[in-house]
């Protein structure tokens, strides 16, 4: 969806978080799953008493076996199983960013993080350190810049550079360090090829010709 913005907040608003992107009626009905939540607990109770990874990948799981069993609604509330598994995940992100989540998952020993060399963040410390020491042809992005086709960021947990799917999407919130290949353009070249594959030049004497034979060529228009 590219949207043309001739209006400065128009402009701005579009390196936000866009959401209006979230359907209506999926935003509808998983305001009413955590309607009866707050009801029963009351409302934003996970950031008071904190709450356990594992009580809500129980309940989630508990609605996707019906859902897949063939029950759209739940026979309780009457309201989809998808709404409250939405309400279940909106809980655990917001559990999460709040510092009251509890995480009692049962996690892989080599998925730990915990089993790395290095913490996370004293680990990206040194990628940045060895990057600006020898950046390879890179540039590294601070949190203003937009990602472009062909930025990497840095995977903490692979130790390798990754390309970013998340094209035109603002880094501002990111803890990752992301880099972008540093293009050198020539001076004289032209933007089209030659008939042997090489580039056309803008030669001072000749014009615009070949860089590599001595082949001509005459701007058609």
């Amino acid at each position: 969806m590219n949207t043309q913005y001739n209006d400065p907040k128009g402009a701005a608003g579009a390196l936000k978080t866009p959401l209006g992107l979230i359907p209506p009626y999926a935003m509808e009905q998983t305001a009413l799953a955590h309607k009866l939540g707050a009801e029963k607990y009351g409302p934003f109770n996970w950031r008071d008493t904190g709450v356990c990874v594992s009580t809500y990948i129980n309940a989630i799981m508990r609605h996707i076996n019906a859902f897949r069993d063939g029950e759209n609604l739940d026979p309780e509330s009457g309201i989809s199983h998808l709404a409250h598994i939405a309400c279940s995940c909106n809980i655990l992100l917001d559990a999460d960013y709040c510092d009251t989540l509890q995480d009692d998952r049962n996690i892989a020993p080599q998925n730990f993080p915990d089993k790395l060399e290095y913490e996370p963040e004293h680990l990206l410390n040194d990628v940045l350190q060895e990057f600006y020491a020898d950046n390879n042809g890179y540039v590294a992005l601070d949190g203003d810049a937009t990602i472009e086709e062909g930025d990497e960021y840095y995977d903490i947990y692979e130790r390798e550079w990754v390309k970013s799917a998340y094209v035109g999407m603002p880094i501002t919130a990111s803890k990752l360090l992301y880099r972008r290949p540093i293009v050198e353009e020539h001076p004289k070249r032209a933007d089209t090829e030659c008939e042997c594959g090489r580039y056309k030049i803008n030669h001072y004497t000749l014009g615009v010709t070949c860089e590599d034979c001595d082949l001509q060529w005459q701007d058609p228009y």
